[in-house]
């Protein structure tokens, strides 16, 4: 099951820009295309994360154009180290900080891959002097995620197994989990609520909920983030408008209730499951719509800026290598990754 196939939201075409050539001879200009230095462990890095959501689910039998509206350059299972290490390696010299990472509860195919991930995330950032992190994704619509007290154990064993590695990512000394479809399947507000009251009663932990309703994070959840990244609806004005309103309704959150809410814009390349019944498609015009999101989310001034996705395949929301796009992606956010820093 993928996020695509719960999506309802409403998508406007984008305009054709015709940016990337532009944009590729500004790059080439600027020194700022992969292969140059690889980005050092800073306090600009740590402060200003750039995460992109990872999908460590894929084997070799996986790859279809009958699923999929394009392919990795190289097709691969994600249990292979290798490919692991040529991931990381991509997304840290893109200027990506770190994978929050889908997460489908202890001893799933998701769990092992994650833990070795880790490891190999330690190998790199001793080789590289990097300070590249991993932080858990959950997939709370899973099978081991049916009640209140499944998350619970799920998430005492993530607690227990992860979250105290370095290559864990921390905001503030805290670990950081990220939680989707947070009321799906008859959960609330109070569910959430008991839940944090049982295995994190004096949050100790740092929880992000993926919602565009700032009430919802209430006393239970630490942040907010789009993974949408406001798919369902991408124009220049809109979406500079979509993100300004949101970085206000947090502020004045925060103001009224006494908090320190943090507001996490999302990018997006684009997005295809045409391959589905009911296709939503925002496409990616050349790199404009990327280019957009990441001048709407860098203007917003967000705590953090997530990319939906590195890799995932069946939603077409992709920026690692592919065969219709090769390395464009990761130009493009190396880019304004080092743009958005350079504003700190």
């Amino acid at each position: 099951m993928t996020h695509a196939d719960k999506s309802t939201r409403t998508v406007y075409d984008v305009q054709p820009r015709g940016l990337w050539l532009a944009i590729l001879a500004l790059l080439l200009m600027l020194g700022t295309l992969p292969g140059a230095a690889l980005p050092r462990a800073s306090a600009a890095g740590v402060e200003r994360p750039v995460l992109a959501f990872f999908y460590p689910w894929y084997t070799k039998s996986t790859w279809c154009s009958c699923t999929m509206s394009d392919l990795p350059a190289t097709r691969y299972s994600s249990n292979d180290v290798k490919v692991i290490d040529r991931q990381i390696a991509e997304a840290s010299r893109a200027g990506i900080t770190g994978f929050i990472v889908s997460w489908w509860g202890k001893g799933s195919y998701e769990d092992s891959n994650f833990a070795t991930m880790l490891d190999r995330v330690a190998a790199w950032n001793k080789k590289t002097g990097a300070h590249f992190v991993l932080a858990i994704h959950l997939e709370d619509d899973g099978a081991l995620f049916r009640t209140e007290a499944h998350i619970e154990q799920q998430l005492r064993y993530a607690m227990a197994s992860y979250t105290a590695r370095s290559t864990y990512f921390h905001w503030q000394g805290k670990p950081v989990f990220f939680v989707w479809d947070a009321f799906g399947g008859g959960r609330t507000q109070t569910t959430w609520a008991a839940i944090r009251k049982q295995i994190d009663p004096q949050h100790k932990t740092f929880w992000s909920l993926d919602t565009v309703e700032v009430t919802t994070l209430d006393d239970t959840f630490d942040a907010m983030y789009l993974f949408g990244a406001g798919y369902w609806g991408i124009t220049q004005h809109y979406m500079m408008a979509l993100y300004q309103n949101f970085r206000a309704k947090v502020d004045a959150y925060n103001q009224a209730h006494g908090t320190q809410k943090l507001w996490i814009a999302g990018v997006l390349p684009g997005y295809n499951d045409s391959q589905k019944p009911q296709p939503l498609v925002v496409p990616r015009d050349n790199g404009a719509t990327y280019t957009l999101s990441w001048q709407a989310a860098i203007a917003s001034k967000p705590a953090w800026i997530t990319i939906s996705t590195f890799n995932e395949w069946y939603l077409g929301s992709t920026i690692e290598p592919s065969i219709h796009y090769g390395t464009q992606y990761l130009d493009l956010t190396k880019h304004f990754a080092a743009d958005w820093r350079a504003q700190g």
